[in-house]
């Protein structure tokens, strides 16, 4: 299989066979093998026979049904699971991507990128989504140290080692450019033409602000201190034995230079930071490891992606 297609949908029952008829007429001149996987994320509505309809006339078509609406990461790794292709390219089922961009993103690819995203340069959303979108954008990329304009498009092209290699969800969808840079991989945008929604509503909530949030805290941690917890424990075990020495020589001082006694809540402070810290340390070195015992198993699985084979 050259390339497959992965298609997360919910609720959108009018834009899956107009959406189908693009990317086949799209495909046909390439003269490639490919599948379309759509995963129905527990619609409501009529989105599953839609799609079956398509698999029984096209046997490229393959369609997997989510018993409820698990979300956008966890239809995306199912789906990354199932495929076939060499090539692995994901896109929304509303219809805002276009189809007609994906002999750029293969062509990318061939230039020997692993991952390529999209750009919506011109967005076709509410004010709302594009500042937060911008806002969004500039906080990964501070974090990440990887520069994209546009990290949470789901129009995005894969080499399938790289789909071996990362593991997402929650809402880690929007994180998958920053967590493939964090293992090496060979990352770039392309500008794409976006269109105003025609059919169905969005899916986009206020709730998933606070989502992002947390889940950009975890992204950020997988990516620095996956393979050395103690790097990030062993800081915090520092700052906390630091405040509780510094507050022992202030109790000291006020003892036996000035002659203060008393139950002092900074004693009791100091002790409590000192332990703490030395807790969190402990915890670190078992952190490592769990990193070090899981890295030695999963050494020979991990060696396609973590080095380049020069034999």
């Amino acid at each position: 299989m050259d390339i497959s297609i992965i298609i997360p949908a919910y609720n959108e029952e009018q834009n899956i066979k107009p959406l189908y008829e693009s990317i086949v007429d799209i495909l046909k001149p390439l003269n490639k093998n490919y599948e379309i996987i759509f995963i129905d994320d527990g619609s409501m509505d009529n989105t599953f026979r839609e799609i079956d309809n398509l698999r029984s006339l096209d046997e490229r078509v393959k369609c997997i049904q989510l018993r409820k609406n698990f979300g956008k990461s966890l239809a995306l790794a199912i789906g990354f699971n199932k495929t076939l292709g060499d090539i692995v390219i994901t896109m929304d089922a509303d219809m805002q991507d276009d189809p007609e961009e994906i002999p750029r993103f293969i062509e990318k690819i061939q230039e020997g990128w692993d991952l390529v995203s999209g750009w919506r340069q011109i967005r076709k959303d509410t004010f709302e989504k594009r500042l937060s979108s911008r806002l969004f954008n500039i906080i990964v990329s501070k974090v990440s140290g990887l520069r994209l304009h546009d990290f949470n498009c789901g129009f995005k092209v894969y080499r399938r080692k790289v789909l071996k290699t990362i593991k997402i969800y929650g809402e880690l969808h929007r994180f998958i450019p920053m967590i493939a840079h964090s293992y090496g991989f060979k990352i770039c945008e392309i500008p794409i033409r976006h269109h105003k929604r025609q059919f169905g509503k969005t899916k986009f909530g206020k709730e998933r602000y606070l989502a992002g949030l947390f889940d950009l805290f975890t992204t950020a941690f997988i990516g620095r201190y996956l393979r050395k917890p103690l790097h990030l424990l062993g800081r915090v075990s520092l700052i906390a034995s630091a405040s509780g020495i510094l507050l022992l020589i202030y109790v000291s001082v006020m003892k036996f230079v000035f002659g203060q006694t008393g139950n002092r809540p900074a004693l009791t402070i100091s002790v409590f930071l000192l332990g703490l810290a030395v807790q969190i340390f402990l915890f670190g070195l078992i952190a490592d490891l769990v990193s070090y015992t899981n890295q030695r198993y999963n050494f020979e699985e991990e060696e396609d992606f973590i080095s380049k084979k020069l034999f």
